[in-house]
This record gives structure tokens, C-alpha cells and sequence, in this order.
């Protein structure tokens, strides 16, 4: 494992696993990208206060597991414990630090992505601006999962080997994060979303996947007109509530493409198209193929 001590890599220690593996590397010139394989035992009915020092860094939180915890502002005042999903990460600015108390065991990937790495990367060709990314909460991402599932096996390995695998993903990792989730400026009369209403209604959404849920039903969950949320949301995510549930659905129909036993009617009830037809409309907009074409290259 490829470890640098010349960079504060050791997120472990701030959460009271100084032996926690990670790997880091200087994938393109000063700047490191460090993951950290954190696994935290808190216990029942116990807690777990975790601070962060200020830096001129990202840091992000994929779960491998369901966790449960809190924020602890700046004045020592706790929020609401909430649950963070498998597959989902939190994305947090450390400009001012930030401090967050466990409620319950902790299994997560933890990345420290310094914001002269996000320059470094704007230098290669065709990659995306540098622009400051936005705070998330608990946002499903299946990218990201996808590569956290592939970075797991290398905290086992040794050598070269890892720095050749890890240099890719550590620009991947940056890349996708400056593509999705820039700050967007706002203009003076739009209202955005909290990251509490952005995580909420995600999950409201996600919930009710499989059935026809509305977008004011989605608003009233976070406290909004339906008209207000969809100008709030569109401005937060990038996209309209309608376009993000239409891309989940999608998401979740590929992973039921893969059962051979099922039906494109029995997927498309189980992902909340109306029908096999707006299935196939919606599949083939998003993905450039039909779901049957999509299935049969999964095979060949």
C-alpha cells in the first residue's frame, strides 16, 4: 500500500482509528488524493464525536453501510441524527472544519481531496473548470460507489501495482465531482434547497420508486409549493425533480436488466413507469438504446 506522510492523510486518527488503511498519491504533480478505509465501532446506545480540522480541502464520505449521525455547529449545538444510506456520500467544504457525532458504527470510505488537486486536474485537456463544489447530504451515487467497490480491494495489495490503479480513479474521482456537483450561483430571486430538503426529497423519491409519486407530493415532504420546489430543486441539483426521478428509475431498472428472468414489463413495473412503452421511451432518451438492446450487450 502506497502510503505519503508528507500530506495529512491520516483521516483515521480524527476518528479514533489511528491504524485505519489508507492509500495516497500525487496523481498528476504537488497535490495528493488520499482514501481512507474508516471502520468505527460506537456501540448501542453510545456516540462518537468526530472534529475535523480547518483546510483548504473536500471531504467526502462514501457509506459502505447504513450510519447514523449528526452535525456540531460551530457553537456546539447538535442537529437532528439522520440516517446516511449504503451507496450514498456526503461532501463537505473543510474551510471551517466540520464536526459530526456517530449514533451508531461507522464503515465508510473517507476521501481528502485538497482544492489545489481540483486545479491540477482543470489542466488536462477537455476536463471541466475549476468552479467550488456544492455541499451534499446523504446523495445516492452510484459512480462513486462503483468506484468505492473497486478501490476495497487494494487496500490489501502492495507495491506499483495499487499507484497504477489508484492515479486513474483519483482523477475519475475528481473529474465526476466537477462535472456534477458545482456550486451553482444563484440568482437573487430563486430560492434553493436546503442540503436537508435535497436529501429528504431524494429519499422520498427513492422510496417511492416503485410508485407513481408526484411532484407535489415530494414538495409538501419538504415544506414547499410544488412550484417553488421544482425552481428550488432544478437550481440546486441542475436538473428538474421530474428529470432526476426519470434518471433514478433508469439506475435502477439496469440493475434489474441483469436478471435474465425478469420481463422489460415486469422491470418497468418494478421501477414505476407507467407502462413497458414509457419505459422504453425513457431507457432509450437516457441511455441512447433500448432496454432490450442495453440487456443483450451485457451478454455479448
Amino acid at each position: 500500500m502506497h502510503q505519503d506522510a508528507s500530506m495529512d492523510a491520516q483521516v483515521g486518527r480524527h476518528f479514533g482509528v489511528s491504524t485505519a488503511p489508507f492509500m495516497s498519491i500525487r496523481p498528476l504533480r504537488n497535490e495528493c488524493f488520499s482514501v481512507t478505509h474508516l471502520c468505527c465501532p460506537v456501540g448501542a446506545d453510545n456516540s462518537l464525536a468526530i472534529h475535523l480540522p480547518a483546510q483548504p480541502a473536500y471531504f467526502m464520505l462514501l457509506y459502505m453501510r447504513d450510519a447514523e449521525h449528526c452535525d456540531i455547529m460551530a457553537g456546539g449545538m447538535e442537529t437532528v441524527v439522520r440516517r446516511y444510506r449504503k451507496a450514498s456520500v456526503c461532501l463537505v467544504d473543510l474551510h471551517e472544519g466540520a464536526s459530526i457525532r456517530l449514533h451508531s458504527d461507522l464503515d465508510a470510505l473517507a476521501f481528502h481531496l485538497p482544492y489545489g488537486l481540483f486545479s491540477e486536474v482543470a489542466s488536462i485537456p477537455h476536463a471541466p473548470e475549476v468552479a467550488p463544489l456544492r455541499c451534499l447530504r446523504g446523495s445516492g451515487e452510484r459512480i462513486i460507489w462503483n468506484i468505492g467497490c473497486a478501490l476495497l480491494p487494494l487496500f490489501e495489495r502492495q507495491g506499483n501495482s495499487v499507484d497504477d490503479m489508484l492515479r486513474p480513479i483519483a482523477i475519475a474521482v475528481c473529474i465526476h465531482l466537477m462535472q456534477h456537483y458545482e456550486r451553482k450561483v444563484l440568482d437573487s430571486d430563486e430560492a434553493p434547497l436546503t442540503v436537508w430538503q435535497e436529501k429528504d426529497a431524494k429519499e422520498f423519491m427513492t422510496d417511492h420508486l416503485r410508485k407513481s409519486v408526484t411532484i407535489a407530493e415530494v414538495a409538501a415532504k419538504v415544506g414547499m409549493l410544488a412550484s417553488d420546489f421544482v425552481e428550488a430543486f432544478s437550481a440546486t441539483v441542475g436538473i428538474a425533480p421530474e428529470q432526476w426521478l426519470a434518471l433514478l428509475r433508469v439506475d435502477q431498472a439496469k440493475d434489474y436488466l441483469r436478471d435474465r428472468r425478469l420481463t422489460t414489463a415486469e422491470i418497468a413495473a418494478r421501477c414505476g413507469f407507467a407502462d413497458e412503452l414509457q419505459f422504453n421511451d425513457t431507457f432509450l432518451k437516457q441511455t441512447g438504446m433500448t432496454p432490450g438492446d442495453w440487456r443483450r450487450g451485457l451478454y455479448h
